[in-house]
């Protein structure tokens, strides 16, 4: 489809070679960092004390749990325990070799990255960037006896411990956490410093990453994002999504105006065990992950194999990375090699590995190489000489107390209120208005304009692309992409002609990746754009489930209201095609059936322009379905700028004898199911909810208040549909109203089928929705 690509190959005899894999190039020592100008004796503290603060934090984990930690014998620790000691100088390394605005995810053991991302941020920060925290946070601040005074050493000192403390806060499901408590251990996240979010699916976060990447390259931000799974993660299915997502080539070879690679370093945090299952000789066929890299990219993302025990390598391999995605030459591809000393969780019992295995990787345990590496550096006196082992002891024992001291406040501090459950569960819209940097952006070419004919009408189809082209043109922070929808147009050609408006920057194809597609547009939605992703097929969406339901859904609520995810997932659903099982199915009650999304389908051609409208500009994530056999319908849709509001029904038609409720396709066959029976002297009201969730059951209740008779239909099959919420809803709030049971039609409980005599059968139909209305009405 993309006629600049020449995509004809000669067939003559040709070698194709991958590139080598560089392993543990890094031969230096904090010596010979000193001698270069690449490591003070300021920044070489730091990265101990970062070590040692995660060691400290984990270590108080495993003795909480066991009733051991004595700062702590009457405290009760309820979490999880995955921790991570042994890997400290992988987390530490890394997230100090980007720079404090650039981006993170990492996953269910991830407090390291945690920790060294926040004091990143503190040492980075000015003094009055930390004074301004330390007063944004002065409830919190006069807990701990800290405040915004002093000079520098007190400023940063008073900061840290704000970081430390609101993390062991999180882990306590304390009101100061990170997330209010409500994330948890697994679920850390501080979008202030970067921190976009741990993870406790495996490999979950990578989609969002991907996505984050490609925010940064729109955004022109400098921004990098270090993205760090363990080598279980890279066994999933979404890394192999992500980074085929991220490696698109028409980010780099001219298809895009701007020839910039996704800026995102995919970091494999190798400590050799998923769970149990080991990746060298078990469960994969590789010595190094990284010479997967040669299956994304020709240069193989530039994959190197890292010594992740060696906290000086790991930040120098990762700053090199990161200076070539800020080049326009990422992603990156690293793998450290690192060890965890402790077993999947405090409950696993080891069994799988040998004890003289742990012990060779006890002996190049960070925390204990490092401060002996030190002692041994000939610091400039100008910047207090060397280290001694005294200085070194009293930083040991000063992030002992430390963490002894924030994890007593902790856990003396306010658990979130009950009445606070549903707290950020969505988010309020705002004031609506574009921000000046992305208002009203310039078109790459000519804007269509659609005719209505003689009696305003617009075809579904239209409607819903002009509703796409308005926001666009409103709004720069609004891309659009997925499956086909460039040069083709989409599978039912809604996106025809958007290329050639918009160009290439905010039109684009995806691969048939659906998990990484819905995942890089939650990594998108928090970063500040409100992406608009295509899933071809809502058969297909089931491919997204994780990250629709566990990250868009789930992420405004875990980070305690920190981020909100604006996206819109479009879907086209529905049969009738004869396209059988695999492309005919309705399942918006699976969407429904996740809190923290919004579940939207318009059943004519003016609710699905306004409605979309209205999904793109909602802060929350948005699923949106399109029926398949609407495309072609027409309704009356004014030309002016106009919205219809999420969670609101729609009577469309008044009635006084019973109600049917419906959605989608569904609602014209109603409409044409109450004008035959007009004639038997049957009036039926038809409303239409428009959007599920939030799911406006109040209009459904005064209709019914009204006919006292209420059929609810759909499309989907009768199993698990949205048919029972709402009849459940009706009976719980509406009984007294009842004159007969509530009914429901739906599809029979089977899976759909190709023949066109089964369809016939398998479809909800307008002779249907009448044999009972009649029922009901006696």
């Amino acid at each position: 489809m993309v006629k600049e690509i020449d995509a004809v190959y000669r067939v003559t005899p040709t070698r194709i070679e991958l590139p080598a894999v560089g392993a543990f190039q890094y031969q230096k020592g904090p010596a010979d960092e000193v001698e270069a100008g690449l490591l003070t004796r300021s920044e070489a503290l730091g990265l101990l004390e970062q070590m040692l603060m995660v060691r400290v934090f984990e270590e108080m984990i495993a003795e909480v749990r066991a009733g051991a930690y004595s700062p702590l014998l009457d405290f009760d620790y309820i979490g999880p325990t995955h921790i991570s000691i042994g890997q400290e100088a992988t987390a530490v390394g890394s997230v100090n070799a980007i720079a404090a605005t650039d981006g993170i995810t990492s996953s269910h053991r991830g407090h390291g990255e945690a920790l060294a991302k926040g004091y990143r941020a503190v040492r980075a920060m000015t003094d009055d960037e930390i004074t301004a925290r330390l007063e944004r946070y002065a409830a919190m601040a006069e807990h701990l006896g800290v405040g915004p005074c002093g000079g520098r050493a007190d400023l940063e000192e008073a900061a840290v411990r704000l970081h430390l403390y609101r993390m062991i806060a999180e882990l306590f499901g304390r009101e100061d956490g990170y997330c209010r408590g409500v994330g948890g251990s697994m679920h850390i996240a501080d979008f202030e410093s970067g921190h976009l979010g741990a993870n406790a699916i495996v490999g979950g976060h990578m989609g969002i990453a991907a996505g984050a990447g490609i925010s940064a390259r729109y955004r022109e931000s400098g921004e990098v994002v270090l993205c760090l799974a363990g080598d279980g993660a890279y066994q999933n299915g979404i890394s192999h999504e992500s980074m085929t997502l991220a490696t698109m080539g028409q980010f780099r070879n001219g298809l895009m105006q701007r020839r910039f690679g996704v800026p995102v370093i995919f970091a494999i945090v190798n400590n050799h065990y998923a769970m149990s299952g080991q990746s060298l000789g078990e469960t994969t066929g590789l010595d190094y992950l990284a010479r997967r890299g040669a299956a994304y990219q020709a240069n193989g993302l530039h994959a190197e194999v890292v010594d992740g025990m060696n906290v000086l390598a790991v930040r120098e391999a990762t700053d090199r990375a990161a200076e070539r995605c800020r080049a326009g030459d990422g992603p990156v591809l690293l793998e450290y090699m690192t060890y965890r000393y402790k077993g999947h969780s405090l409950s696993d019992p080891q069994s799988y590995r040998d004890r003289e295995e742990v012990e060779a990787w006890v002996g190049r345990d960070p925390v204990r190489t490092f401060p002996r590496q030190l002692l041994e550096v000939e610091f400039p006196e100008d910047q207090g000489g060397r280290i001694t082992e005294a200085e070194i002891d009293g930083l040991r024992e000063k992030v002992w107390q430390r963490n002894a001291e924030m994890a007593r406040k902790a856990a003396d501090a306010k658990e979130p209120a009950p009445d606070t459950l549903l707290l950020h569960m969505y988010r309020e819209a705002e004031d609506g208005e574009v921000p000046e940097q992305w208002a009203a952006p310039a078109p790459v070419g000519e804007v269509p304009r659609f005719e209505r004919d003689e009696r305003g009408k617009l075809s579904y189809r239209l409607a819903v692309r002009e509703a796409l082209i308005e926001e666009m043109l409103r709004d720069g922070r609004v891309l659009l992409y997925g499956e086909d929808i460039a040069e083709y147009g989409g599978a039912f050609a809604v996106t025809q002609g958007l290329l050639d408006v918009f160009g290439r920057e905010r039109v684009f194809n995806a691969p048939i990746s659906e998990s990484a597609i819905v995942g890089a547009a939650v990594g998108m939605g928090m970063t500040g754009l409100r992406p608009v992703c295509e899933i071809m097929y809502d058969d297909f969406i089931l491919m997204t489930m994780d990250q629709t339901g566990n990250q868009a859904a789930k992420w405004s609520y875990m980070s305690g209201g920190q981020k909100s995810v604006p996206i819109v997932i479009r879907t086209p659903h529905g049969g009738g095609r004869g396209y059988a099982g695999q492309h005919s199915q309705c399942l918006e009650a699976i969407c429904t059936h996740m809190p923290g999304l919004k579940v939207v389908i318009p059943s004519d051609a003016y609710d699905a322009k306004g409605l979309l409208k209205s999904a793109i500009r909602d802060p929350n994530p948005v699923v949106f379905f399109e029926h398949q056999q609407l495309y072609n319908e027409k309704a009356a849709v004014p030309e002016a700028d106009y919205l219809v509001p999420l969670g609101r029904a729609a009577v469309k038609r008044e009635g006084r004898d019973v109600t049917v409720v419906a959605w989608g396709w569904p609602v014209l066959h109603a409409l044409e199911a109450a004008e035959s029976m007009e004639s038997e002297g049957l009036s039926v009201e038809v409303v239409d909810p428009r959007t599920l969730w939030p799911l406006d059951i109040e209009t459904v209740l005064n209709s019914v208040r009204k006919t006292g008779r209420c059929l609810v239909v759909c499309q989907a099959v009768l199993q698990g549909s949205f048919t029972g919420e709402i009849v459940s809803q009706i009976v719980e709030k509406g009984f007294d109203y009842l004159d007969a049971p509530v009914m429901r039609l739906a599809a029979p409980n089977a899976v759909p089928p190709g023949a066109q005599s089964l369809e016939r059968e398998f479809l909800v139909n307008p002779a249907r929705i009448a044999t009972a209305v009649r029922s009901l009405a006696g």
